[in-house]
C-alpha cells in the first residue's frame, strides 16, 4: 500500500483538547484511537504511532517488525516492512 491509500482510509476526529485531526501526508488518524505520524527526510520517511492527543507509543509497532517503535520508508511513498 502507498501512503495515499492510508490517507484515503483515515478518519476525522476531535481529540481531548478540541483539535481536529484530519488525514494528511504527515498524520493519518484511524478509528482504533491511533494516529500514524509520518516524518519525511532525504532518505525517505519514518512512521511512528501516537494517540489522538499526540502522545507516542514507541512499543506498539515493534511486534510488527518496527525498529525502536517506527518503520523506515526507503522509497518516498511505499512502506518497507522488515
Amino acid at each position: 500500500m502507498i501512503i495515499q491509500d492510508f490517507i484515503n482510509k483515515g478518519i476525522r476526529v476531535i481529540n481531548d483538547m478540541g483539535e481536529l485531526r484530519i488525514p494528511s501526508k504527515r498524520s493519518i488518524p484511524f478509528s482504533n484511537g491511533w494516529v500514524a505520524s509520518i516524518v519525511t527526510a532525504e532518505y525517505g520517511c519514518s512512521v511512528a504511532v501516537c494517540d489522538y492527543n499526540g502522545y507516542f507509543n514507541w512499543d506498539i509497532l515493534n511486534s510488527y517488525g518496527a525498529e525502536r517503535g517506527k518503520f523506515q520508508c526507503k522509497m518516498k511513498m511505499k512502506f518497507v516492512m522488515r
